[in-house]
């Protein structure tokens, strides 16, 4: 009977353990609900500044319920509260400050993340795609021109993109492939929208194939037009594509972030 329990204690770790991502990073994930023979694409959330992984992930259940959905939590926690990709030093009258070394290093654990992510839970490293939000937008754009290889789409929300991250010694045509949704509201006081434009300006110069720019009447937020839009790129971009399935008939009510006026 001992040797009974101990085999079945030990069959139970190492299915556990097979199942479990090897990271440093905080994780949730949303399974796909619609299950088929094929490989599962990846949609990976990256959270604003002063967040966490809960912020993006209420999303996951209005999307493409092809998609396994992982949420991930910024590194660095912050003494006020919340974390970050990196952390930002606010200089009066003047562009926030940071590190660059440390947003690499955010990149860094990320794409090592997907790459374990897609072996460990058999997904279709084919089809990766990676939202952000303000901050976690800024390094979507870091991650999918240091590694287009990984990256087949981007969703950048409220965001911008870093000079460094134009500097990068980018494999330009493998990263002209590379599918953007690009959305930012109006009224944004926190990231202009004239950041959208000069990205979207960037793309055009480096003959980037399919960005869609997208922008909205909201601040510096999510709403539900927006998330309709997501939706619909998102189905068109998964290859091969698979019969649309209807949206539901409720309203979809904008959606609270918990991002802090900083980017």
């Amino acid at each position: 009977m001992r040797k009974s329990l101990i085999l079945i204690f030990l069959c139970v770790s190492i299915f556990g353990f097979s199942q479990t991502i090897k990271t440093d990073l905080v994780y949730k994930i949303n399974e796909p609900l619609k299950k088929t023979d094929k490989a599962a694409p990846l949609l990976i959330m990256l959270h604003g500044y002063g967040s966490n992984e809960e912020d993006l992930f209420d999303i996951a259940k209005a999307l493409d319920p092809r998609f396994m959905v992982i949420s991930l939590r910024g590194p660095q926690a912050l003494v006020d509260g919340g974390f970050c990709w990196y952390e930002l030093e606010r200089i009066q009258d003047k562009p926030f400050k940071y590190d660059y070394n440390k947003a690499k290093e955010s990149r860094i654990k990320v794409l090592s993340f997907i790459s374990n992510a897609c072996k460990t839970l058999a997904l279709d490293s084919n089809n990766v795609f990676v939202m952000g939000f303000s901050q976690g937008a800024i390094l979507a754009y870091d991650i999918s021109l240091a590694a287009p290889k990984k990256i087949k789409g981007v969703l950048a929300l409220s965001g911008k993109m870093m000079e460094e991250s134009k500097n990068l010694k980018t494999d330009w045509k493998t990263a002209a492939k590379t599918k953007y949704f690009i959305a930012h509201g109006n009224s944004d006081n926190v990231i202009k929208i004239s950041e959208a434009d000069s990205v979207v300006s960037f793309f055009k110069s480096k003959k980037i194939k399919e960005v869609s720019f997208n922008n909205y009447e909201m601040p510096h937020s999510i709403n539900g037009a927006e998330l309709n839009d997501i939706k619909r790129w998102l189905k068109k971009a998964i290859d091969p594509p698979e019969k649309a399935i209807a949206a539901p008939t409720s309203t979809l009510a904008p959606i609270k972030t918990e991002e802090k006026k900083k980017r």
